[in-house]
């Protein structure tokens, strides 16, 4: 709670942006930056339907009406249980909401602002990774997937590296992070090889092995189980984009 409370207020005072956070159960979490009035507009059903209808990882727009819109992004990269920010109401239109103080951003302006807030989530949770309650293992761990990703890696092999028993390292894994080690690396892996699929010409197999899997159609599967489309359809759906 209190990480989630710190991300939305140090996201607010960089953007004057209303911003709440959500529950997996679409409770509200904390919001900062709301009145009545937002909250009587606020889009809980579309969300849901949204979300309930999303892979395991959202970054997206939520047109509310013809002049507002939200954007709804996962708190976790790897645990859609986490929750959800949902950044707005936004204007779309620099003119107009200005009875109601609806802030206006452009839709360009609106994916910056996703990449922002998570980005202090994670500065956040890289700092609480070296807070002496976190557990040493776990960091560790997750230290050897950001420096070996790109190398052939088994829960043997990392529990070897940290001397631990394997039972007690999956138990201790799942319980720090809402999910199994293979999900987590596998989910890493595909977050690194969305990088090199917008900003590289490189072929499906090439990127597959970069990012530590050892065939394309692993690879494939493997993304499309976390993103709902496959390597070359995302690759696709950017360049549109731009």
């Amino acid at each position: 709670m209190n990480f989630i409370i710190s991300v939305l207020k140090d996201f607010y005072e960089c953007c004057n942006m209303p911003v709440k956070a959500i529950s997996s159960e679409f409770d509200d979490i904390y919001k900062i930056g709301y009145n009545d009035y937002f909250e009587e507009i606020f889009p809980l059903e579309q969300i849901k339907a949204l979300i309930n209808h999303s892979g395991s990882h959202l970054d997206i727009n939520l047109d509310s009406n013809i002049d507002i819109y939200y954007k709804v992004v996962s708190i976790s990269k790897f645990n859609k249980n986490k929750g959800f920010f949902v950044l707005g109401p936004i204007s779309n239109k620099p003119v107009g909401n200005t009875s109601h103080n609806i802030p206006y951003r452009s839709l360009e302006c609106s994916n910056y602002m996703s990449k922002l807030i998570l980005n202090i989530a994670d500065d956040k949770f890289d700092k609480n990774m070296n807070n002496k309650l976190f557990n040493p293992y776990i960091r560790k761990a997750i230290e050897y997937v950001h420096e070996n990703y790109s190398q052939d890696i088994t829960i043997d092999s990392l529990c070897n590296y940290l001397d631990i028993n394997k039972s007690y390292f999956c138990s201790l894994f799942k319980k720090y992070t809402g999910n199994t080690f293979s999900y987590f690396l596998n989910h890493f892996r595909v977050e690194k090889s969305k990088k090199l699929l917008i900003d590289t010409d490189l072929n499906l197999l090439d990127i597959a092995i970069t990012v530590g899997f050892n065939n394309q159609n692993y690879y494939s599967m493997v993304f499309k189980k976390y993103t709902n489309m496959s390597p070359s359809k995302y690759r696709a759906s950017i360049s549109l984009e731009e």
